[in-house]
C-alpha cells in the first residue's frame, strides 16, 4: 500500500492491517489489546500477524487476543479466557482445550454450524446469473478483475474465495452498479442487463449486504426499524408519504423472520449486538425481495452463535429459492 493513500479509500482488511502497524510503533509498548484483529484478514496476512505476535511476546510484550475465530486462539493462545453476557465463565491452558470446549463454554450449548445436505440436481436447475467477461480496469494499468466469467442457478448458494485484493467486493460492486467502468456482459435469466444506477439494481432483484457493515451497511443515527426498511422505502409510499402502518408491519414481520433479537425496533441501531446489527442489514436487503444476494463476508465479526444464525438464514432463504 504506498504510504501516502488515503485510509478511507481502503478496503477493511487494508485498513486493519494500518491499524495493527499503528501499534506495533511504540516503543515502550508492554501490553497490546488486540480486538478481533484478523476478522477482515486472509489467511496470508494471518500468518504474517502471528508471526509479529510471535516476536512481540518473545520480547516480552503480553498480548491479549479477542477473536471469534476459534482454531486462531488454540494457535497463537497460552490461556484461554471465556466470557458470556459480561461475565467470567472459565479459564483453561490452551494445551489442555479444545473448540468444542471452547463452544460450550461460550454460548451454554454445544452450539455449531455443520454442512447442510443439499440433494438437487443443479443441471436440472434455471440459470439466474450469468457474467462474461467482467473486467474492472485498474487506475495506472492492469486489472482489478481480470475477464471473469461465473453463473449463478435459482436456490444456490455461490462461494467466492480469494485474498485480500483478488477482487471478490468489486465483483459485487459492479453488479451492483457501483462501478460503472466496468466492461462485460451480465444475464439475468438469459436477457443483458445494461447496469447504470444502483436503484435499478434493486427494482431488478439485486441486493448487496456489504463486507463493512457500520461504514456500508447503517446509518448509525436511525433506528433500528428504520435502518430494516431504508431499502425498500419506496414500495409503501402512498402519494407523497409513506405509510407507517405499512411499513412497520414488514419490518416486523422481518424482525420475526430472521430471528433479531430486539426489544423495540424504535432504539437506536448501535443498542444492538454485531450479530443482531448484521441481521438487520440482511434482513434489509431481503425486505426489497431481492431473487439475487450478495453476500460480501456476511459472518465478519461476530461470534459462534449468530454465525451460526446467519448461516441458517442464508440455507432458509436458498431453500425458497433465493439465489
Amino acid at each position: 500500500i504506498a504510504p501516502d493513500t488515503i485510509v478511507g479509500e481502503l478496503r477493511v482488511g487494508q485498513q486493519q492491517m494500518i491499524e495493527i502497524a499503528r501499534n506495533l510503533i511504540q516503543d515502550d509498548l508492554k501490553i497490546l489489546i488486540m480486538d478481533e484483529p484478523t476478522s477482515s484478514l486472509s489467511e496470508s496476512e494471518v500468518e504474517v500477524l502471528f508471526k509479529i505476535m510471535r516476536e512481540l511476546t518473545e520480547q516480552g510484550i503480553s498480548i491479549v487476543y479477542i477473536s471469534h475465530r476459534l482454531e486462531e486462539i488454540l494457535r497463537i493462545g497460552d490461556n484461554v479466557t471465556i466470557l458470556r453476557d459480561g461475565r467470567w465463565v472459565a479459564h483453561a491452558e490452551a494445551s489442555d482445550i479444545d473448540i468444542p470446549w471452547i463452544v460450550k463454554n461460550m454460548v451454554g450449548s454445544d452450539k455449531g454450524y455443520q454442512k447442510k445436505e443439499r440433494n438437487i440436481d443443479w443441471s436440472e436447475c434455471e440459470t439466474v446469473l450469468e457474467v462474461k467477461d467482467l473486467t474492472l480496469p485498474k487506475k495506472g494499468g492492469g486489472y482489478l478483475l481480470d475477464h471473469v466469467d461465473f453463473n449463478l442457478k435459482a436456490g444456490e448458494i455461490l462461494g467466492i474465495y480469494g485474498l485480500l485484493g483478488a477482487g471478490r467486493t468489486e465483483v459485487f460492486e459492479c453488479i451492483m452498479g457501483l462501478r460503472p467502468e466496468h466492461t462485460g456482459e451480465v444475464l439475468l435469466r438469459g436477457e443483458k442487463v445494461e447496469i447504470t444506477n444502483i436503484s435499478d439494481q434493486i427494482d431488478r432483484g439485486f441486493a448487496l449486504v456489504p463486507e463493512d457493515r457500520q461504514r456500508e451497511g447503517l446509518v448509525q443515527t436511525m433506528s433500528i426499524g428504520k435502518n430494516i426498511s431504508l431499502s425498500s422505502l419506496k414500495r409503501y409510499v402512498k402519494g407523497v408519504f409513506v405509510d407507517k402502518k405499512s411499513e412497520s408491519e414488514h419490518i416486523d414481520e422481518q424482525i420475526k423472520d430472521i430471528h433479531i433479537k430486539v426489544a423495540n425496533k424504535d432504539l437506536p441501531i448501535l443498542s444492538l449486538s454485531g450479530g443482531n446489527q448484521q441481521k438487520v442489514v440482511i434482513g434489509k436487503g431481503i425486505l426489497t425481495e431481492p431473487k439475487i444476494l450478495l453476500l460480501d463476508e456476511p459472518s465478519r465479526g461476530i461470534d459462534i452463535g449468530a454465525k451460526t444464525e446467519v448461516f441458517d438464514i442464508i440455507h432458509q432463504y436458498a431453500e425458497r429459492g433465493l439465489s
